[in-house]
């Protein structure tokens, strides 16, 4: 499975940036230390999270919606490189806070909860609701299907909240991947993620096992944004600005069709 989904990403990620050539100056660094002259971004991720971020040990490379995002970003900025630096997704908010990192990108709702910690751009994702995945035949009741049943969730999203609202028996896994694996071995009931994410591996991997219940709502979600350390103004004015310039360019628009055209409600 993870070699498929490598090599999906992999032709996903090149369709991306055809034609861009300055990609070569945006290699990723994982070790040494950079030439004076360099300025570097070090940018936090969570790198199991398809179609947003992964990490393919092939190229010895991230490829991902995120990763070209920060990338594009970045040159808006004036940055030679981006310095990715892999953690679980509880530790990312933590890593800006102890100054280990300058921004973290990882399909990151906005939310009440986490603006007490950190400071987040404007939204890069507009109107991300979460959806629920389940076998067929089970999702004909909409979200109240769901009461009372497993619900399996991604640990440290959003989501886990919103899945209590229907039911105690919340399980709770490393990736939005391996809770669809519960739904698909029956240890589950559903599985509850956002909308990108679940249309993705649904529509490249499991056509034929899994349906989306894309009326779930619940949480006050305001879309996803770039964390940056709570009051750290300045970087969150330059990510602000060169966000809204590279939205506007032709690369952004391919990127967002290249991973989600054909996915999006």
């Amino acid at each position: 499975m993870k070699r498929i989904l490598s090599v999906v990403l992999a032709v996903v990620c090149l369709i991306a940036i055809t034609g861009f050539g300055d990609r070569a100056n945006q290699a990723d660094v994982f070790t040494g230390v950079a030439a004076p002259t360099e300025k570097v971004l070090r940018v936090g991720i969570a790198s199991n999270n398809p179609p947003f971020a992964y990490y393919q040990p092939a190229t010895d490379t991230h490829i991902g919606f995120d990763i070209e995002l920060i990338r594009g970003v970045s040159r808006e900025m004036g940055y030679d490189k981006v310095e990715f630096v892999n953690t679980d997704f509880n530790r990312l908010m933590p890593s800006l806070q102890e100054g280990n990192v300058d921004a973290v990108i990882a399909s990151m709702t906005v939310t009440d909860e986490r603006r007490e910690a950190v400071d987040f751009t404007a939204p890069y994702l507009e109107g991300v609701r979460a959806v629920a995945v389940a076998p067929y035949g089970t999702a004909s009741g909409g979200a109240d299907a769901m009461r009372g049943k497993r619900i399996a969730v991604e640990t440290g999203s959003v989501h886990a909240d919103q899945a209590k609202q229907y039911s105690e028996t919340v399980i709770e896994c490393g990736s939005a991947e391996e809770a669809l694996k519960m739904v698909l071995d029956k240890q589950a009931d559903f599985a509850v993620m956002d909308n990108y994410t679940a249309r993705f591996f649904v529509s490249y991997f499991y056509t034929d096992k899994l349906t989306i219940m894309a009326d779930f709502s619940g949480g006050t979600e305001d879309g996803v944004g770039i964390a940056v350390a709570k009051g750290n103004q300045e970087m969150l004015d330059k990510l602000n600005g060169a966000l809204q310039n590279y939205r506007d360019t032709a690369t952004y628009y391919q990127i967002k069709t290249s991973y989600f055209g054909r996915l999006e409600v």
